[in-house]
């Protein structure tokens, strides 16, 4: 099934630390990694300059922040308020993975925070807990609970699909979104970091997804999004249930052309693309008290859509 693409916004992904306390399969592997000293983590108080700095600078309106997972990291509130405080930021949400979310959502909330995004691939326990290798699917449920208590909407879940399981995934998670009133969003498999065998055998297409859903009966209608957003919007009735569906498929159907995202990874480095190999030192450059805009503006001129979709880095150290 084919989905019509929306065409907008500048929108910033502002990783505040390469740490999890998950190790979802398709993330990072288990073991070996390795982390950034804490010396190379720039301060908040620094990453919260580089956003004031982009604000004006390169017309982004919307921050997320972003990890490894966000709420590892103390000060995280402190710095939602400062980046929701700064004139020409519209919003500032959030990509978690849901754990600690159910002690931080009301303070986050009071901070500024206006929204969250929460991973969940799966709610059969024993499956969240084998790809996320030790994770409790009911840490995740009650965070979404706080979260939609403390008034963070529209909260939307990502689901990474997988081909070994989506059948059995899909369907709880649909009714989960439609008891919930939230927005899902599924995602296809990308290539990241050291698990590219995996990838390619657990990788699944959109279309196939959406196939098999109209094969069990799924009806579709597209539905408007935001613009240059990667995800199609459609409306889903399946099985008695009514959904709002967001449909990001960066391997089968690029995005690149559209895309308005910068990111600014762990180590304060501004990064054009998922994908990108060449950064840039935006809050190395800040620090030294040097005129970074000369040289972020060409660094930002040279981006190309990627070769492929796959990068040797975790997904934990490009941020989120």
């Amino acid at each position: 099934m084919q989905l019509p693409r929306a065409a907008g916004a500048t929108t910033l992904r502002v990783s505040v630390t390469d740490r999890c306390n998950l190790r979802c399969a398709y993330c990072m592997p288990e073991e070996g990694i390795r982390l950034l000293p804490r010396s190379e983590i720039p301060p908040l108080t620094e990453i919260a300059e580089a956003v004031a700095w982009l604000v004006p600078c390169f017309g982004v309106d919307r921050v997320k922040v972003t990890g490894g997972e966000p709420l590892v990291r103390g000060g995280v509130p402190a710095l939602v308020a400062r980046v929701a405080a700064i004139p020409g930021v519209r919003e500032v949400s959030m990509t978690t993975n849901g754990t600690l979310l159910a002690a931080k959502a009301a303070e986050l909330a009071a901070a500024g925070l206006a929204r969250v995004n929460v991973s969940l691939d799966t709610l059969d326990p024993v499956r969240f807990r084998e790809l996320t290798r030790g994770g409790r699917v009911e840490e995740v449920l009650e965070g979404i609970d706080a979260a939609l208590a403390a008034g963070l909407s529209p909260l939307k879940l990502n689901a990474v699909l997988r081909k070994s399981s989506f059948r059995d995934d899909l369907p709880p998670l649909l009714e989960l979104a439609a008891d919930r009133g939230v927005e899902i969003r599924f995602i296809e498999l990308m290539q990241t970091g050291t698990e590219a065998a995996w990838a390619a055998a657990e990788r699944v297409t959109g279309d196939t997804v959406r196939s098999w859903l109209e094969s069990e009966g799924a009806v579709f209608a597209p539905l408007d999004g935001r613009p240059n957003a990667p995800a199609r919007r459609t409306a889903v009735s399946f099985r008695g249930v009514s959904v709002v569906a967001g449909w990001i498929d960066p391997v089968s159907d690029s995005f690149c052309d559209d895309c308005d995202r910068l990111r600014l990874d762990a180590r304060g480095r501004l990064r054009r693309c998922l994908m990108d190999e060449e950064l840039f030192p935006l809050v190395e450059l800040l620090r030294r008290g040097g005129d970074a805009l000369e040289e972020a503006a060409a660094y930002l001129a040279r981006k190309q859509p990627p070769s492929a979709m796959a990068i040797g880095a975790t997904m934990s150290s490009i941020g989120g």
